[in-house]
């Protein structure tokens, strides 16, 4: 829990008035005065300025993508990259600048590749597109060490890894038990490592913004293996992708289940309520599936619902409890500061 969670919980409990409480958040830093206005309003001009560029920079080439030559194409392309990696080159050192600087050279890559691929017609897939994008765009990555551009890498990466699928080697040999036909586990294999290294390089503790990547990738791997996990359970999933083999219903919910306490057991050391809600309401999303699934559906549908209420209620309540519990649980050294 951060120290702003700490103090406001001390403040509505009343073990702080409101004197201290602003006393604390001088003393802690967390009190917005005019520089810290200044500075988010010129990072959102920043931010707005790096993306209405490349936003231009596609507008350009589709309003004349029939009228300019071949060359002129891959040349404007070019320039255009060259010009974003001057931009990044001049910037100051680890200033916000540098870093959207190389935002936009890693995004521009992918336009340079589309460009070239659109205007020379190469006959490479386009999953093939996605994976030199993503190759490309790793170095800018690891030399930003900036969340946006990791964001953007994943996608780009996951993109790659669901067009790729159709492709892999291994799905001709495992076909028959449709291991990979509805779910693909080389996208969950990517988020997973994406979301442990993650976690372990950002500590519990940090601000909301520098732990948005991986509450998005636990969102995304909820979601992604509930649904799987629920159609098994409901004994719907060999008719939605039309299967004739339930072996790999085994795989799906091993793997949902595995997902599922080991997130509940890191995020309850961790204390991090929102990726440990999800766990939790896959839970019962994949309990009430099951249900549907064993009663037959429609006859029971108004019993379920509200049993689905009840749980969720009952969900609410307890992460409520939690959330107080590691409120009123103080950081070391934050009473010291706050004094």
């Amino acid at each position: 829990m951060n120290a702003r969670s700490i103090l406001d919980h001390w403040q509505d409990s009343g073990e702080l008035d409101q004197a201290g409480y602003r006393r604390a958040l001088l003393a802690l830093h967390l009190a917005p005065d005019t520089e810290r206005w200044r500075q988010l309003a010129a990072r959102l001009l920043l931010v707005g300025g790096a993306l209405c560029l490349l936003a231009g920079v596609l507008m350009a080439f589709a309003s004349n993508w029939l009228t300019w030559p071949r060359l002129m194409r891959v040349g404007i392309a070019e320039a255009g990259w060259l010009a974003l990696l001057a931009w990044a080159f001049l910037a100051k050192p680890g200033s916000e600048g540098r870093r959207w600087a190389l935002f936009a050279v890693a995004a521009m890559s992918g336009i340079w590749l589309a460009v070239i691929g659109q205007t020379y017609q190469t006959g490479a897939d386009t999953w093939q597109l996605f994976a030199l994008w993503a190759a490309l765009a790793l170095p800018w990555a690891l030399l930003a060490n900036f969340a946006p551009l990791w964001g953007l890498w994943i996608v780009v990466v996951s993109l790659a890894l669901q067009l790729w699928l159709p492709h892999a080697p291994w799905r001709p040999a495992l076909s028959a038990w449709s291991l990979f036909d509805e779910i693909n586990l080389p996208l969950i294999g990517f988020w997973l490592t994406a979301l442990a290294l993650a976690e372990r390089l950002q500590s519990a503790a940090a601000p909301w913004t520098a732990r948005i990547l991986p509450r998005l990738l636990g969102l995304g791997l909820a979601l992604l293996l509930t649904v799987q996990a629920s159609l098994v359970l409901a004994g719907a999933h060999q008719h939605v992708f039309n299967l004739s083999s339930s072996a790999s219903g085994a795989v799906i919910v091993s793997l949902w289940l595995a997902c599922v306490l080991a997130a509940l057991y890191f995020y309850l050391q961790r204390r991090d309520l929102l990726l440990l809600a999800l766990p939790l309401f896959s839970v019962w999303v994949a309990v009430l599936a099951w249900i549907v699934g064993f009663t037959g559906g429609d006859s029971q549908l108004y019993s379920v619902a509200l049993l689905a209420i009840a749980g969720l209620g009952l969900i609410g309540w307890w992460l409520h409890a939690r959330h107080l519990e590691w409120q009123a649980a103080p950081l070391p050294g934050l009473t010291e500061a706050a004094q």
